[in-house]
């Protein structure tokens, strides 16, 4: 095709046309063609590595000192599959016991469950039911369910009888599906590692998309796991090729492009660096737009989450200024109480004490007579 630059007619082929409008169609694409968007919920005991495997598949790595969730953390990554574009929300729950008055909320609209449990401790594996039957206790509609053995990395560190063997995971996970009626798998990660860390997700959102579907592994089963990758859109740091390579490339193959006199090449020069410049400030727009919209969403995920916590709260406070009522009236009563008790006995006394004093003075006069 035909531009005319600084009143000059120059020919720029179709396609350095087309890859320089790639960044921004892509991007709008990307969001445009949302297929699926899922909250998904990470459940379980405290260190077991929720959090961990969460930025794991965030790619936000590994971390070995260990910080407890605050009630409840966010996240989101944007995958393609052969079924479309599909934005998880994942909702990283915490499990100590001092959340559990505000955890029913955060159930509310869950797409995918997902229960950890780690291979080295056996007190997590037994109140993984109690899990199960909390979050089938707050939702209407039990979702589709993966069960993950995490920490499989330490288990050349436990004693035998001290660890949860794939078996007994397995069974678990069978007999709950049985259950609670849901499509549910099993699977064991290290977080450490990133064994199996992008193969659950995947599967759970395949399960998620398809649950008519889904069907339990077998033990034998290797895992299949739908051909995912991240869309650019969501990695803006990723590592790509330099603009200037690419601008300059698309040039020096561009066999179209008629360069007659100096000035032509003065003026195609800086056609290339406004490129260049137009590539650069695209990319800055897909960065931020990215950002923007991850932090509006983990914003609104937090008002959500402060309004629940503020209404607990208030709750609380009303619940305790009723006890306090009801103790201040209490106390009101027995001070009433005590003081008709006291008064009752002071009476008492006082009439022993006169009929001590006539019975004295009764003796006194017998023994004068």
């Amino acid at each position: 095709m035909k531009v005319c630059f600084h009143s000059r007619n120059i020919t720029i082929s179709n396609d350095e046309l087309g890859k320089l409008r790639h960044y921004r169609e892509e991007y709008d694409s990307v969001l445009e063609s949302l297929s699926w968007q899922f909250k998904v919920c990470l459940i379980g005991d405290g260190y077991v590595g929720k959090t961990s495997i969460r930025r794991k598949y965030i790619g936000e790595g590994f971390r070995s000192n260990y910080i407890p969730t605050l009630g409840v953390d966010f996240a989101q990554k944007i995958t393609s599959t052969k079924d479309g574009n599909t934005r998880l929300v994942i909702w990283d729950i915490a499990g100590q016991s001092q959340f559990q008055s505000l955890r029913k909320r955060y159930y509310e609209g869950c797409s995918g469950l997902i229960l950890v449990y780690s291979v080295v401790d056996r007190e997590s594996f037994d109140n993984a039911s109690k899990w199960l039957v909390e979050a089938h206790g707050y939702m209407k509609k039990f979702p589709v369910l993966i069960i993950v053995a995490n920490k499989i990395d330490l288990r050349a560190y436990y004693p035998k009888e001290d660890i949860i063997s794939y078996e007994e995971g397995e069974e678990f996970t069978k007999m709950f599906s049985e259950k609670l009626n849901t499509p549910s798998i099993f699977i064991e990660t290290s977080a450490l590692t990133g064994v199996n860390i992008d193969e659950a997700f995947d599967r759970l959102t395949s399960m998620m998309i398809h649950p008519e579907v889904a069907q339990p592994l077998d033990s034998a089963q290797e895992l299949s796991v739908p051909e995912t990758e991240t869309i650019p859109v969501s990695e803006p740091n990723s590592t790509t090729p330099s603009v200037e390579s690419n601008v300059t490339a698309s040039v020096e193959n561009s066999s179209s492009i008629s360069i007659e006199d100096p000035q032509v090449e003065e003026e195609m020069t800086e056609l290339v660096d406004l490129r260049v410049k137009l590539k650069r400030a695209e990319q800055d727009l897909r960065d931020f737009s990215f950002e923007t919209e991850t932090n509006l969403l983990n914003l609104k995920n937090t008002v959500y989450v402060k309004k629940i916590m503020y209404e607990h709260l208030r709750k609380q406070l009303s619940q305790t200024r009723q006890e306090w009522a009801d103790a201040y009236d209490e106390h009101v009563d027995l001070d009433k109480r005590k003081k008709d008790e006291l008064e009752k006995i002071f009476s008492q006394i006082e009439d022993i004490r006169k009929k001590i004093e006539t019975i004295e003075s009764t003796v006194k006069n017998h023994v004068r007579d």
